[in-house]
């Protein structure tokens, strides 16, 4: 039987499709189990935690002095690398070396140095508000978490780097190893029986120690030693660098208002009535468990494929990932409203928790699950704009959103219960999502992209 030239680039054509279709499934399956991993390590902890330790002074100053280094980290693995990545793939793909990455280094090793200073001179502050009797352990404490900035910025930066060069899983575990090897620090502590009021800084400062060390070998051997001091010192004299920090400047800004906005919903709950706030992140907390067992895995990536993809065929696999992702969101939501009660019982049904407080849980919970969908999709919206440099687009658009559902809240302070307060960022935000993506779909002009960056004026 004779077979025609046309039919048989089809059943080539036919078999590479279903190739990339079985290799997307995979990885999907491969960065969604990561997370999954991660995530049940994290839970691990907390629950030994809290059989070992209980609710004391010790914890309660840990807790409260955590916050810093793991406020870097959310900065690291979020804005920074939202800046960052697409900056790094593309200076790699024109030049075939990123000359300004060792200034980047030595520069943000100075500014975690300089934090870490800044805890130590505000110990007696800090341990003031984080505890009504201060001592010579809870000093310790912070002296010890203040150790975990330096490394938490190197782990950032080759986390950046691995999701440049397509590397996804590893991306993904470079920011999820810390969190692995603290369990596994405070497990072997028990072990030993040398768990004492210590043990918690020092297990988080092990984990991020151990995979900040590794990530600044990794970045030393991959980019070679510059010629002169100048790249150094004076990284700003690359073009590129200085299109980095534009971006940086742009993502920083608005996650500064979207902690800004998380703020005003809190304080316009806590006017909703007594417990509003303790329902509100009952109800966030299983809304948004998707976001960071799906959305978050999916988001990162999106972005890595993008980035080492063919740049002519963005806009498609852009379009794919966003309807292959937005499904997935779509689905976990509806299971969760479908289910919502019995998952409210299941996890928060004991002790005090009766049912006027399920009632108040479930009943926002469709506030919270339309929230997931929305931050999720706009996610990928995100990364895709930063990648073509039009991410002051989507900062202003965003900042805009922010606003809007402020001044409906005042606007209706008076008649907006709980779940109204979260139904004001949902409809903004939403309309902000549309516009973005009207955006994304449209084909970028040569130098559309660029003065997406910074137009004369133009302030982020």
């Amino acid at each position: 039987m004779k077979i025609h030239k046309t039919d048989l680039m089809s059943l080539l054509k036919s078999k590479q499709l279903r190739n990339g279709r079985t290799r997307a499934v995979i990885l999907i399956g491969l960065t969604l189990a990561t997370g999954a991993l991660f995530k049940c390590s994290a839970f691990a902890r907390e629950a030994f935690i809290a059989s070992q330790f209980g609710l004391t002074v010790v914890t309660d100053a840990y807790f409260g002095l955590q916050q810093f280094p793991l406020t870097l980290a959310t900065f690291m693995f979020g804005a920074f690398s939202l800046a960052f990545t697409p900056a790094y793939a593309d200076s790699r793909r024109r030049s075939g070396t990123v000359e300004w990455l060792p200034g980047l280094l030595f520069y943000g090793c100075l500014v975690g140095t300089f934090l870490s200073v800044l805890m130590l001179a505000c110990a007696p502050l800090l341990l003031r508000i984080f505890s009504a009797r201060p001592g010579s352990e809870l000093w310790s404490t912070l002296a010890i978490l203040s150790l975990c900035l330096v490394p938490i910025v190197c782990i950032g930066v080759w986390s950046g780097i691995c999701t440049a060069r397509g590397q996804n899983l590893w991306a993904m575990s470079m920011t999820g190893f810390p969190y692995l090897f603290m369990t596994l620090a405070l497990f072997g502590l028990f072990a030993a029986k040398a768990l004492n009021n210590l043990s918690l800084p020092i297990s988080m400062t092990a984990g991020f120690g151990i995979v900040g060390l590794y990530s600044i070998i990794r970045i030393l051997r991959l980019q070679k030693s510059p010629d002169a001091v100048a790249p150094v010192v004076r990284p700003w004299k690359f073009e590129d660098f200085r299109r980095f920090l534009r971006q940086l400047a742009a993502s920083s800004v608005e996650n500064g208002g979207y902690a800004g906005n998380q703020m005003l919903m809190l304080y316009f709950l806590s006017r909703a009535g007594t417990g509003m706030l303790s329902a509100n992140n009952c109800a966030m907390r299983i809304g948004m468990l998707g976001y960071s067992l799906f959305a978050q895995p999916m988001a990162q990536l999106v972005q890595a494929r993008l980035c080492a993809g063919n740049q002519s065929q963005r806009r498609d696999e852009f379009k794919r990932w966003m309807v292959l992702a937005a499904g997935g969101v779509v689905v976990i939501a509806l299971g969760l409203f479908a289910y919502r009660v019995p998952v409210v019982r299941f996890v928060y049904m004991r002790g005090k928790f009766h049912g006027t407080e399920l009632n108040e849980v479930v009943g926002l919970l469709p506030a919270w699950l339309s929230y997931f969908v929305i931050m999720a999709v706009n996610a990928l919206v995100a990364r895709y704009l930063f990648i073509r440099e039009q991410g002051s687009l989507y900062v202003r658009r965003q900042l805009l959103a922010y606003g809007a559902a402020n001044i409906l809240r005042f606007a209706g302070a008076a008649h907006l219960g709980a779940a109204g307060i979260i139904w004001c960022s949902v409809a903004a935000e939403g309309l902000s999502f549309a516009w973005n993506l009207t955006s994304c779909l449209k084909e970028p002009s040569a130098s559309g992209a660029l003065s997406g960056l910074a137009a004369p004026g133009e302030a982020y």
